[in-house]
Order: structure tokens, then C-alpha cells, then sequence
């Protein structure tokens, strides 16, 4: 696993990514690269958030909280009551600091728990598996 500065989101707070394996692309790049037509209002939500993310700080209240994961996007309720077929997006993330966020990798998410949809399960685990990492570079940047 090799870690990956996000330059072109990277402002007053530093966003990474993973390169898993050998890879060609992050896992974030994985994400960037999926198209989610049915969503496009939680998508520009999405990238807003980053954008407000990257001036303002990683304030915990901009994140969705599953468990020990951070995920994107933290929409509104009317949002979340239009959307009958699914529960919306998930772009799984680590929130380190207040200015030192991991972007992984997400998708539709379609049951309630994480563990059971076949969209998300590998990411949320995936993200579940590295928690350990995680933990330790919080300690180490605290």
C-alpha cells in the first residue's frame, strides 16, 4: 500500500488516497471514475463537501459516521427521503486530523449495514481491515 497526495484537492487541508498493490490506480481514482447518473445531486453534494473540507477544516460534522468509518457525503434529510431505491452514495474516508483526510474508494449503497451490500461491503471492509493503520497515524499526528 503506498499513500498519495491529492494536490488538486489539497488546500488548507491535505487529502490522500491508496494505491493498494500494484494497482494503476488510488482507490480514490477508482471512485472519481464511477458514474452515478440515478445521484448526481449527492454527487455535486459530494464534492462540495470536499471543496468546504478543504477550506474550512475536517470538522467531524461534515463526515457520516458507520461505525469506526468516516463516509461522504452527509446529505439532508429530503435528500435521503428522495432517494426510495437505495441509501445513497458512500465514498468511505479516514478523518485524521482536522486537516488530514484519506480518501478510499464507494459506491450505492444498498442495505442498511455496510457488511451485507454488495456495493460497498469490499470498501467498508477494506477500510475496517486497515482501522489499525489508522489508529496509529492519529497517534502519531496528535
Amino acid at each position: 500500500m503506498a499513500f498519495k497526495k491529492v494536490d488538486e484537492l489539497s488546500h488548507n487541508v491535505d487529502f490522500y488516497t491508496v494505491r493498494l498493490g500494484n494497482k494503476e490506480l488510488t482507490e480514490f481514482e477508482f471512485f472519481v471514475n464511477k458514474d452515478f447518473p440515478d445521484h448526481e445531486e449527492e454527487i455535486e453534494i459530494l464534492y462540495n463537501t470536499i471543496d468546504i473540507i478543504g477550506e474550512r477544516g475536517a470538522k467531524i460534522r461534515y463526515f457520516k459516521s458507520e461505525g469506526p468509518a468516516n463516509a461522504l457525503p452527509k446529505v439532508s434529510k429530503p435528500v435521503i427521503l428522495s432517494n426510495e431505491q437505495d441509501f445513497g452514495i458512500r465514498l468511505y474516508c479516514v478523518r485524521l486530523t482536522d486537516y488530514l483526510v484519506v480518501l478510499l474508494n464507494g459506491d450505492i449503497k444498498t442495505t442498511l449495514n455496510p457488511k451485507d451490500c454488495p456495493r460497498v461491503a469490499k470498501h467498508f471492509v477494506m477500510l475496517l481491515l486497515l482501522h489499525p493503520l489508522w489508529t496509529n497515524l492519529e497517534v502519531i499526528m496528535k
